[in-house]
């Protein structure tokens, strides 16, 4: 009987808000616009946040986790630095010699040259790629994988053939319609054999525009003797032992190039660490934007209820000399507050799954919502509708009904 009442005394004053609010759908919309665009801005964000967040730690992964280092060259930031600077040969193939000998905390290592774009052509004209020459271990060291392979083995790459690995993309802009392995490319001006393409998540990930030689055979036909490398991967043997391994490189690098420190080193760790505080940022403004829009349409909730118990006085005057408690005219006007910002936010944390449906396959990442984004959405809504809600409700049931009769 108890529980028959209670809820006799939720269900009237419901559907008395519900009508309240129906006849009015202009002002309802209007007042809900800001809590939808609020909440909405807040889960859109989240998604798209959640979905770089994903990205950067798969390709943290692909590219060899903590234990990779990096090392490339420092770029010149002055005349001083200019001067310092040409007295060291700079980072070398000779250099992954002597650091193989000299360092055994580290079990595998990949100079790297990176080949200009406008060396990369087919008989047609040239090609977008993005080309490297490097060893054969690189490909375990960025857990890159093949979709599929003709004569592709360590020995042939190491020999010096003139052979590549392609992306899915760069395979496309050599064959239209059909297979690329076999066929070639040119590059500076040697052609070149297709003999893999690189296993890929979408055409948004950087292999699919990748375009992967053999630094052996880039030594023999453009640069002769030791060439200059663009950077050099390392990966440390044990992960524990990342911190004396980075600082026993760095010495080795300084002897190695007489005594200066032209070489920065960095492992996926920092640009991990980069990425996330960009994204920590841009959650920052995010929330904050989102913030400044909840909080007007909380403010705007509340100025329209007031506004509608100022219009209704008379009216809830009546209800009460004709018998309307205190506690229904209460609940009524809350329950109004609170399906205004309820449905706005509602609708708002819907609005949150579009970038994932309408952006599928547009964006290198893919947008993701999880279940505590649409409980935060929703709760944060109800909150402001109570917020909202409570002075104009507790107003209305302080209204003397003979006073509230002669205004």
């Amino acid at each position: 009987m108890t529980a028959n009442v209670h809820t006799r005394g939720w269900i009237l004053p419901a559907r008395l808000a519900y009508r309240e609010l129906a006849s009015h759908r202009l002002r309802t919309a209007v007042t809900a616009s800001a809590v939808f665009f609020g909440v909405a801005a807040l889960m859109v964000m989240g998604a798209m946040s959640r979905g770089m967040e994903d990205s950067n730690r798969k390709m943290y992964l692909q590219m060899g986790g903590a234990q990779v280092l990096q090392a490339t060259a420092k770029t010149a930031t002055s005349d001083a630095d200019n001067a310092k600077f040409s007295m060291s040969p700079g980072l070398r193939l000779s250099d992954v010699d002597v650091l193989q000998r000299n360092l055994p905390g580290f079990d595998a290592w990949a100079p790297e040259v990176s080949v200009g774009r406008d060396e990369i052509q087919t008989e047609s004209g040239p090609i977008r790629a993005m080309a490297t020459a490097s060893t054969w271990k690189r490909f375990a060291m960025l857990s890159q994988e093949f979709e599929t392979t003709d004569g592709l083995t360590e020995r042939a790459w190491e020999s010096g053939r003139p052979i590549a690995v392609v992306g899915p993309r760069v395979a496309s802009q050599v064959v239209k319609d059909g297979d690329a392995l076999g066929k070639e490319i040119i590059v500076s001006g040697v052609k070149v054999r297709i003999v893999g393409i690189f296993k890929t998540s979408g055409n948004f990930d950087r292999r699919a525009r990748e375009v992967a030689l053999p630094i052996s055979w880039y030594r023999s036909t453009k640069a002769n003797g030791d060439p200059p490398l663009s950077s050099i991967r390392a990966q440390v043997a044990v992960f524990d032992s990342i911190p004396k391994a980075r600082e026993a490189l760095r010495r080795e690098l300084i002897a190695l190039h007489r005594g200066i420190e032209d070489v920065d080193l960095s492992t996926n760790d920092d640009l991990f660490a980069d990425s996330r505080k960009t994204l920590l940022a841009m959650s920052l403004v995010t929330i904050l934007i989102s913030s400044v829009a909840l909080l007007s349409g909380g403010v705007g909730i509340l100025n329209i209820q007031l506004a509608s118990l100022s219009a209704r006085v008379n009216e809830l005057g009546v209800c009460k000399a004709l018998g309307a408690t205190s506690g229904l005219i209460f609940r009524q006007m809350f329950l109004e507050s609170l399906l205004v910002s309820g449905g706005g936010g509602i609708l708002g944390c819907l609005a949150g799954l579009l970038p994932g449906l309408v952006m599928k396959g547009m964006l290198p990442w893919t947008p993701r919502l999880s279940m505590a984004d649409f409980v935060m959405g929703v709760a944060i809504s109800f909150g402001l509708g109570t917020f909202a809600g409570l002075l104009p409700a507790i107003r209305a049931a302080k209204l003397d009904p003979v006073e509230a009769m002669r205004a």
